[in-house]
């Protein structure tokens, strides 16, 4: 059973999968920092460079944007012979108004990587409104595929394409009929838009956390989805009534308790930032990421096996490979992967242990491939990166140690504290008064005081906030009262 938890009651979203009660993927979705892959913009080239057969491309953000050749729709549609003479600067001009969608988000000095192949995903197909393609998993069975395929090719106008995911297994044409005429109105209503809008500018947004749940997180698995906002629940509903989807259940949780504390995963979430993780046997992993790559070392710790020296390392190793592949989920580790194993002889013993790593990541919604172990006995790895990992998306390097450690970020450091005044939320008490470190009171004095205002209206309290250099990463809850008796008190320490 699959458990997926939205806690959505703050301005800071957030969502936990649960698979067997253990948890294994955690995401976050907020204004300030959300992920742009997938959103189509209305942009316009900026600088065509034919050494590079790239463009760069002004889509409103901070950097332009990079389009290769390769990703360009009128490159597609020409054959072999024409594409192996063609320069992009006959496809493309400087000043041109071109559609295009982000397929990796800016990284670094590097802008977002884009392309005009435009695609809207949902649970069982790709939709592709100017790609004639029709193409069916691999993992789909030969008969099945072609069944998808001539069904793919009647429901498809002259310029569409259409990608059928693994999901479609099984499943009768008429229920994913009604995704593809889903995903045509919403490509329909963009296109109409689009030509009213001026350059550049946002047409399509990707981040919809109801569509990332129901397009990547739902699966063919009974799952149970508990959320604690009445209008994201709603939505939710209404969503999934297009399918005949009779194993999800969503549950509406009203309780005043924060949803992630409840179900233990607040308790959790620290334990993602530490670089030291303990195995059930007593074995134990360190890892340690960099700017180019993550590293994790395995050490066999306290247990020491109950025959020989062999079958303690085997067994470590194997706990091991279960445990990483969770992990790199969890804390959204991608690019390069280091695995320090602990040592093995036996080639047979190596082979077993990356066969199991790589059953272990079939669970894993990100692309990964095992290379195999080299002549220093280290395995190579990589995992597709889309998004900062969790640690760059919840810390920031510690002033204190000279950028040696990570600390929780200002914005961490004030969504934790928005969800601890919640807790409060009804309480018999005129006003609250919280000491927080002066970043983080900075951001709440941030156009004008309107987030605090709005959190006193939502909560029904007055909450004071003052600062302090003696909290790095934390706040800390001074006193409950009126707000006369609150202000008297800060009036006092300010004296002394």
């Amino acid at each position: 059973m699959k458990k997926i938890i939205l806690n959505c009651r703050t301005s800071e979203k957030r969502v936990a999968v649960l698979e067997h009660d253990k948890l294994v993927e955690l995401f976050y979705e907020s204004s300030e920092g959300e992920s742009i892959v997938g959103n189509i913009y209305k942009g316009r080239v900026e600088k065509v460079v034919p050494g590079m057969q790239a463009a760069f491309v002004n889509i409103g953000l901070e950097r332009n944007g990079f389009l290769q050749i390769d990703q360009l729709a009128n490159y597609k549609s020409l054959d072999l012979n024409e594409k192996r003479k063609v320069s992009i600067s006959n496809l493309l001009h400087e000043g041109q108004e071109v559609i295009v969608q982000v397929t990796k988000a800016a990284f670094g000095e590097k802008g977002p990587r884009l392309k005009t192949l435009l695609e809207l995903s949902g649970r069982y197909v790709v939709y592709m409104p100017n790609d004639t393609q029709i193409a069916i998993s691999k993992k789909i069975n030969e008969d099945e595929r072609e069944v998808w395929r001539r069904f793919g090719q009647a429901i498809c106008d002259k310029n569409e394409g259409l990608i059928f995911r693994t999901v479609c297994t099984n499943k009768t044409t008429e229920v994913v009929k009604k995704e593809i005429e889903y995903l045509k109105e919403n490509w329909s209503e963009i296109d109409k838009e689009q030509a009213g809008k001026k350059t550049p500018s946002l047409l399509y947004k990707n981040t919809d956390l109801i569509e990332f749940i129901v397009q990547d997180l739902i699966g063919d698995e009974p799952t149970e989805i508990i959320v604690d906002d009445g209008i994201v629940f709603r939505k939710l509903k209404e969503r999934l009534s297009i399918y005949d989807d009779t194993i999800t259940e969503i549950k509406h949780f009203i309780n005043k308790e924060d949803l992630f504390s409840y179900f233990g995963i607040e308790q959790e979430i620290p334990k993602t930032l530490n670089p030291y993780v303990e195995l059930e046997n007593g074995a134990s992993l360190m890892i340690e990421q960099t700017e180019a790559l993550t590293v994790v070392d395995v050490n066999s710790g306290k247990f020491t096996g109950k025959h020989n020296v062999k079958e303690t390392i085997l067994k470590s190793n194997e706990l091991a490979a279960l445990e990483i592949a969770r992990q790199l989920r969890l804390r959204n580790i991608g690019g390069i992967i280091i695995i320090d194993f602990i040592n093995m002889e036996s080639q047979k013993d190596r082979e077993y242990i990356k066969n199991k790593l790589n059953a272990a990541l079939r669970t894993d919604r990100n692309y990964t491939k095992v290379y195999g172990f080299t002549q220093l006995g280290l395995l190579e790895m990589t995992r597709k990166k889309e998004q900062k990992s969790l640690l760059e998306k919840l810390t920031t390097t510690c002033p204190t140690c000279h950028n040696v450690g990570r600390v929780y970020s200002p914005e961490q450091v004030t969504r934790q504290l928005e969800r601890a005044l919640w807790e409060y939320k009804g309480m018999d008490h005129e006003a609250v008064w919280v000491e927080v470190p002066t970043p983080v009171l900075e951001l709440f004095k941030a156009n004008a005081n309107v987030k605090l205002r709005q959190l006193e209206e939502t909560l029904g309290y007055k909450i004071l906030l003052t600062s302090t250099d003696q909290l790095i990463n934390n706040f800390e809850v001074r006193n409950f009262g009126t707000e006369s008796e609150i202000k008297s008190r800060i009036s006092k320490k300010k004296t002394h």
